[in-house]
This record gives C-alpha cells, structure tokens and sequence, in this order.
C-alpha cells in the first residue's frame, strides 16, 4: 500500500486493543477525551509525509517496490544516511510545536539494532533470525505501519538479576515454547506511544546470564494481540483550554505500563529466543540508535524554549538588558552542543560488520548526558527571565470575561506595543512546557529517557580510550 493518510493511520487503531486510563477501558483511542489528543499527535506524521515541502525529507523511494516509503525506514548506509535521519528526527520535531513524536522512530531504532546484532548471532550460534527481521522490516515499511519499543522491564528487586527475581515475571520472559512459537509473560514500563502504535517490539534491557536465558527475548507483537494489556499514565483531561495550554491541548505523548499475559508469538515474530550471549549487545545497540535519536529532537524543544525566553524578555521591556543577554546565550550554546553532537554521531559514524552504520556512541552518549543533565538549568533560565507571570497569570477564560477581561488586557502589557494578550500567552507557553503537568513530565522524561545519566557515563568511558590519554600523560611527564 501506499503512504497511508492520517485517516488511515486512525483506522488502524479500531481493533479492540486492550488500553486503560485512570482505571477504566477506553473504548476509542481516536475519540477518547485524553488519548485522542495524543492520536492526533501521531497522526501528525502521516499528515507531513504527504507534505509537498517536506517530501524530499520525510520519504524515500522503497529498495524492494519502488513506491515512496518513509525515510524512517531508510536503512543507513552511510554517514549522510544518519544525517538525514537526524535531519527528519529534528524537523518532524519541530512541526509538532516541538513536542517528540517516538511513533516510528524508536520502532525503526529497534529494528536497526535488530538487524545489526541478528546478524552476530546467526554468525556466532547457527540461529537464522537475520532472515526474519529482515522480512519485518519489509513489512513495516511496505505496509507503513506505526511502531513502539518496549525494552525496559518493571524490574522487582533491582539489586537481583532476572532468574533470581522472587516473582519471575519482573522480566518478561518466554514460558512455553511451541514448535509454532513461544508464550511471554511479564510487563515492560515506559512504553511510549503504545496505544497509537500496530507493532510493539521487545527487547532486552540488559545483559543476561546463562541461568537467565529465558529472558533473553526479542519479538514483535501486535497491538491488539490476545494478552496485551496497556496501562496508561495520568493525563491532563479536555477541561484545560489550548490557550492556556498552547502545547499539551494538542500535542503529546503517552506512555504505558505493557502488560503481557501469556501471549503468543509465532515464529516468524520472534528475534531472540534464549541467546542470553547477545542480550546485552542488543540493549546496547537500540540505545546507540535511541539516543542519536534523542540528540536529534531535542534542539526543537531547547529552540522553543530559547525564543520564549527571548520573547518574554523583549514584551517585558528588558530584551537588552546584559544580564538578559547573557542568559539567552547560554541557551543558544546548550541547544548548539547538543545539535553538534547530533552531526557529529553521524560524521564519525562506525560500521558495522553488517553494512549498517552505528551512531558514534561517545558523541552520541554525550550529547544525551549533556542535554539531559542541564535541562533544569535552562527551564530556570527561561522562567527567571519570565517572572513570575509564568504561574501566576490568569487564564483565557479571564480575558474573554465582560467584567474582568479589560483588567487583564490593561495590567499585563508589558513594552509600548505589546498587548496584554500576546504577553499572556507567551506566559502561557512557559507555564505549559516548564511548569505545568506537561512540564513537569518534561523534567523526568529529559532525565530518563533513553536510559539514565549514569547509563551514558557509563557508555561514554567504555568507549572512549583512555588509554591513550594515559599514554599522553606519561609523554608530558617524560622519561625516566
């Protein structure tokens, strides 16, 4: 089939998946008062796929058909490869007033690890998974289909490993096997944008021992399939108005707690089953992939933050002031590091014995350590040059009254020109971004998602040589 439209994409959700907010099953993920505003969020892709000024971006011509295809399924070949998946990562960003869009994105990072490490295993143990994934990828792309990632467990007792667990099904894990497939069971936290995804795909989250083989998993399940079950966050409901909250009203993501309860997978849906040896190469190439894909959208949201901040510093008269200016550097520089660290993951690319190329992880490590360690940093810059407006301006509601709205149109104008309104809007996008029920969503995600800080120190000093800095320092100190 052809690019789907996003009326499509919304179809493809009415097929009785199993999905839970606040306690109660929703019917309609499309129509729910909560979730539809994160469907409409993911259709949004499907909306500028079919975009004349961003076609070039967004699609690619598909190797097997020759029909236009996403470019998220553009298998990267080359160091301009993962520029451009970058560039679509930043751009699809942006076009969601700079709100992530994980749909596809952490899909395709599964499924590049995916054929990375397949294919190491084949080689090493005599499995034939390469071959599966493979034909998955085709299908998902040919077919368009939407995709989420589910690798990190729930965990139980994290000072135990998998098998030692007092409840084994803290990680998920394969309880029967078929000659047809394997039964899971078990659940996975923060899996973002499972109720508007087709496929959700599993990964390990760690590496595993030999006693632990058994959760040593990889697979592909629909959303809907018998067994799954989708445990969603608390969510702002209808009753906030887009004016009051200009960026969580209309676009957002959720996350679920997945719960898989005796679920079968057939054969040709199964990537992993019991290869304990490549477990932890697995986990460790999806978040290669995952963060480069999180250096990639993160500019956008310090982008909009930074001309926030500008904004509200100029309608509050002070624009020029030095103290001012130098805040609004530092949040130039924070977004440019990040942004730097992006292209250079890609310029200083490695390939793989599979032809495939790996993000560079030291900068691809560092530039998520950076932005995830000073986020706070910049959300305080950016309301210290606010003020206090940011939480306690009134509402729309206010300035739409008879009675009170010319109070609120006179007193916060701000600069000769500027109008109460504007001022109370910009007021308005900073409380939602940075001190909001959104905002505060935002500090944590910045904080764990795609793995924590200490993940990427971790990372970053492993691969980096540090032998060589030794042998620097002995060269500096001189011979004895």
């Amino acid at each position: 089939m052809p690019l789907r439209t996003p009326e499509q994409f919304k179809a493809s959700l009415h097929d009785g998946r199993r999905v839970y907010i606040a306690g109660a099953r929703v019917n309609d993920v499309v129509t729910h008062p909560v979730l539809s505003v994160c469907t409409e969020h993911a259709a949004n892709l499907y909306r500028l796929n079919r975009d004349r000024k961003l076609k070039e971006l967004f699609t690619f011509t598909s190797p097997e058909t020759g029909k236009t295809v996403s470019r998220y399924f553009m298998i990267p070949r080359t160091p301009q490869d993962l520029l451009q998946r970058g560039d679509l990562i930043e751009a699809h960003t942006a076009a969601n007033k700079s709100v992530l869009d994980l749909l596809k994105a952490v899909g395709t990072d599964a499924l590049l690890a995916l054929l990375v490490v397949s294919r190491d295993m084949d080689k090493a143990l005599k499995t034939s998974y390469n071959k599966r994934v493979e034909k998955f990828f085709s299908y998902c792309r040919e077919n368009d289909l939407s995709l989420a990632t589910a690798q990190t467990d729930v965990k139980g007792d994290r000072s135990l490993r998998p098998h030692e667990q007092p409840d084994p099904d803290m990680y998920v894990r394969i309880v029967k096997r078929r000659k047809d497939g394997i039964v899971i069971r078990g659940a996975k936290a923060h899996t973002t944008a499972a109720p508007q995804a087709n496929e959700i795909f599993l990964l390990p989250t760690r590496t595993m021992t030999e006693a632990d083989a058994d959760y040593a998993l990889a697979c592909a399940v629909p959303a809907n399939a018998k067994g799954v079950t989708l445990l969603c966050r608390p969510m702002p409901g209808p009753e906030h108005a887009v004016f009051d909250f200009p960026v969580s009203r209309t676009h957002m993501e959720t996350e679920t707690i997945t719960v898989f309860d005796d679920v079968f997978v057939p054969n040709e849906r199964v990537f992993m089953a019991g290869e304990w040896q490549f477990a932890g190469a697995l986990a460790n190439s999806f978040a290669t992939f995952h963060r480069h894909t999180a250096v990639s959208y993160k500019p956008p949201s310090a982008d909009l933050l930074l001309g926030a901040a500008a904004l509200a510093a100029d309608l509050n008269g002070v624009r020029n002031e030095g103290h001012i200016r130098e805040k609004l550097s530092r949040l130039v520089m924070y977004t440019e590091i990040v942004r730097a660290c992006r292209k250079m993951a890609a310029y200083e690319a490695v390939m793989t014995p599979s032809g495939i190329m790996m993000p560079n992880p030291i900068y691809t490590n560092a530039g998520k350590f950076h932005f995830a360690n000073n986020f706070h940093e910049v959300a305080k810059i950016v309301q210290d040059i606010a003020g206090g407006l940011a939480i306690t301006a009134p509402s729309e509601a206010d300035l739409k009254s008879k009675e009170i709205g010319k109070y609120v149109e006179k007193y916060l104008a701000g600069r000769k020109g500027s109008t109460g309104r504007e001022r109370l809007r910009v007021m308005s996008l900073i409380r939602d971004y940075t001190a909001s029920d959104f905002g505060g969503y935002n500090y944590v995600v910045t904080l764990h998602g795609e793995g924590s800080m200490a993940a990427q120190q971790i990372v970053a000093l492993r691969d980096y040589d540090v032998e060589r800095c030794v042998r620097l320092a002995r060269e500096a100190m001189g011979a004895e």
